[in-house]
């Protein structure tokens, strides 16, 4: 029987990843920085974004960085209307049946803390943690072994829900049972390590194992 579920936040319970890049895209044109050999960043955590911009200059990267981050003061991103379909629902009806839950994401404690307070979540989460607080960020299994610890359980009992190949692979390695959302429309992306495709958020509370 399944204890705990631990989730990610972007492309999981939020879908800011089109909003994220067409800001980053607006601040790259902004600054005169051609991005047009950049890879993806789906799924990317800051330190990756933010060493491929300037690989060489840590000063000049920082720099950067600040400037972007300011431009959430001024416009905060619109998570309520990013939620994904079913989020609170989901969320108390796993409280309703005494599994515990967790958010561990590769994003900033700032992104994450205003994420759970933009969208009225933090009652129904035990634990939230941010990569950045670990010695190594996803694919690392790290973020998830820690939100295991914190929560109490073994990874044996406890399902993590992904959607990008980095994160599914740190769940696999953490040991938990690997759940991949669906992939928005037009975005392709390896998620052969789910062991289990859920369709919407929803197909967790009837996952086989699942208290009911």
């Amino acid at each position: 029987m399944f204890e705990a579920v631990i989730f990610d936040k972007d492309g999981v319970l939020v879908n800011t990843e089109p909003e994220l890049d067409r800001r980053r895209k607006a601040f790259f044109a902004r600054e005169g920085i051609d991005d047009s050999g950049f890879p993806s960043f789906y799924g990317s955590n800051n330190k990756v974004v933010w060493s491929c911009v300037e690989p060489r200059d840590e000063v000049r990267r920082e720099e950067l960085y600040a400037r972007f981050r300011r431009q959430f003061a001024e416009d905060p991103m619109p998570y309520a209307q990013l939620a994904t379909p079913g989020v609170h629902e989901v969320l108390l009806g796993l409280r309703e049946r005494g599994v515990r839950t967790g958010l561990a994401s590769a994003s900033p404690r700032w992104v994450i803390d205003g994420f759970v307070e933009a969208l009225g979540i933090s009652e129904f989460l035990d634990v939230t943690v941010s990569g950045e607080e670990c010695a190594a960020s996803k694919p690392a299994p790290d973020v998830y072994l820690r939100a295991m610890g914190l929560l109490g359980v073994e990874p044996a009992a406890t399902v993590v829900v992904e959607d990008s190949p980095i994160g599914l692979l740190a769940a696999h390695r953490a040991g938990a049972l690997v759940c991949a959302m669906p992939l928005p429309q037009g975005v392709s992306l390896d998620q052969s390590l789910a062991d289990v495709r859920l369709s919407c958020l929803e197909d967790l509370l009837s996952l086989p194992g699942m208290p009911s």
